[in-house]
């Protein structure tokens, strides 16, 4: 295995983030707070531990395999979160270091949980730091280096496919790695920039932009305790459209940037996902109504927490735990489902369950026909069996995981509601749970086990499982990848 490289990697990064952090320290500055300093010197740390790796090791060999590139990802994930958290540690925003860690991880990996009851009492920068680590882990901590710097050399596309969604639907815009990180990049940065400023007549530009990080990462921080319950109708609107865009497959969106639209409405993962949008809002907007909502409100609020939940962003407007139960326990169900592949949500993704309900009527005809040559069919194109066999070992893994993660945190001592909400909260990347995580709630009571459980939840959530769980096979050690 080629270590040094990884050191190299890992310094070259963290001098990225140190940078990151100046950002804030800036916004900090202007504002004339009183945690400029620990933010600077949060920034300085991390850029000097950084800068000594890469120095080190800035000769080392370029050239990686499949381990590397899984060691690589799973290990940037969780020293970004470590160095994230010196902010609000040395601030003392967030003197715990459990608490600390919990944050900047739920922050880089866009789960947008938070352990704080009182958002509003933070700094700006400490805010706007917040939602910056949304802005960069959104796209991807790697794939955002490999759009801008070129330090991974060949080993490019090993990094690319371990941190990108492994589901069935391309997301390369060109044959070389590295364009099509800049144009995910670039279309990422003018849809932020587009959000920023359609919420700006309302919010301010501090707001308007840590919002616009926010939800175009489908990450879920807020800079108010109420979240988007805090503005009028007109922000809500403008929310629900760019949470419904973060989540579409950005490929998507680079054809439809070109008015290459035939690939857009013959895309079955795409409809799929308009399909369960209005099917879920329609339900939910006629239990409202028969509730006694008003028809305006009934639309927007069941249409901006479908957006807000299926593309895993969790922004609220209202406690929808207060609803009759079948309507929250729909929010819940699209919890698990996720955005498209290749868009900034979290989930099992969309695509995935396409495949798997394709499977089923392809199954019955196999029974019928034994002798048939059946095949599932993704845009009207056979779908080969290895990728089928991956749709159904990730589902099961998803389940696996997701039963292990509940039934550890209610032995933290959680409830069951709140261990199984906190659980599809941080491993489908979606914020708000129930009871005591739900929306009208945090995770600051969770256990402090339960938070370092919640932590690599989201971590397994975001990398889709298998760049973290991969190190725990006996072959990823003793064979060559």
């Amino acid at each position: 295995m080629n270590i040094r490289f990884i050191l190299y990697v890992l310094g070259s990064l963290l001098m990225i983030e140190g940078g990151l952090m100046l950002l804030p320290a800036g916004v900090s500055l202007i504002y004339g707070e009183e945690d400029f300093a620990a933010i600077l010197l949060s920034a300085l740390t991390t850029s000097g531990v950084g800068g000594a790796f890469w120095y080190a090791f800035r000769k080392c060999s370029k050239e990686i395999g499949k381990r590397e590139g899984y060691i690589i990802v799973s290990t940037v994930w969780v020293v970004y979160a470590l160095f994230g958290s010196l902010p609000f540690l040395l601030s003392g925003q967030i003197p715990s270091i459990t608490d600390a860690f919990f944050e900047t991880m739920s922050g880089f990996t866009t789960t947008g949980s938070t352990i704080l009851p009182e958002i509003e009492i933070l700094t700006r920068g400490a805010l706007f730091w917040r939602a910056l680590m949304h802005f960069t882990g959104g796209m991807g901590i790697l794939v955002l280096t490999i759009a801008i710097l070129p330090i991974f050399g060949v080993g490019s596309m090993t990094i690319y496919q371990a941190e990108t969604s492994n589901a069935s639907v391309s997301s390369r815009l060109s044959p070389k790695i590295k364009d099509t990180a800049k144009y995910i990049f670039r279309i990422y940065v003018v849809f932020t920039v587009i959000c920023t400023l359609l919420y700006l007549p309302e919010m301010g530009w501090f707001d308007a932009l840590c919002h616009a990080f926010s939800t175009t990462a489908s990450g879920g921080f807020s800079t108010k305790n109420a979240s988007m319950g805090a503005y009028s109708a007109y922000s809500q609107y403008v929310s629900i459209v760019f949470m419904l865009l973060a989540g579409t497959n950005f490929t998507l969106l680079f054809f439809a940037w070109k008015r290459d639209f035939r690939k857009v409405s013959g895309n079955d993962e795409f409809r799929f996902y308009l399909l369960i949008v209005l099917l879920a809002s329609l339900f939910i907007c006629c239990g409202l109504l028969l509730s006694g909502y008003r028809a305006e409100r009934a639309i927007r609020e069941s249409l901006f927490h479908v957006a807000s939940i299926l593309t895993t962003t969790g922004y609220i407007i209202s406690d929808y735990t207060l609803w009759l139960p079948p309507l929250w326990y729909i929010l819940f169900l699209i919890t698990f489902i996720g955005g498209c592949a290749g868009s900034t949500s979290g989930g099992l993704k969309v695509v995935r369950l396409v495949l798997l309900l394709k499977m089923i009527p392809v199954q019955f005809k196999r029974i019928v026909h034994s002798r048939g040559m059946i095949q599932v069919k993704l845009n009207r194109q056979n779908v080969p069996e290895a990728q089928m066999f991956r749709t159904l070992s990730f589902f099961m893994i998803f389940l696996c995981v997701f039963t292990v993660g509940a039934f550890v945190l209610m032995l933290c001592g959680m409830d069951f509601l709140s261990a199984v909400g906190g659980t599809i909260a941080c491993l489908g990347n979606a914020g708000p749970g129930l009871e005591l995580v739900g929306p009208a709630g945090t995770f600051s009571d969770v256990p402090t086990a339960g938070k370092w459980v919640c932590s690599l939840l989201m971590l397994l959530g975001r990398l889709e499982l298998y760049a973290v769980l991969i190190l725990l096979s006996r072959d990823y050690w003793t064979k060559q990848g």
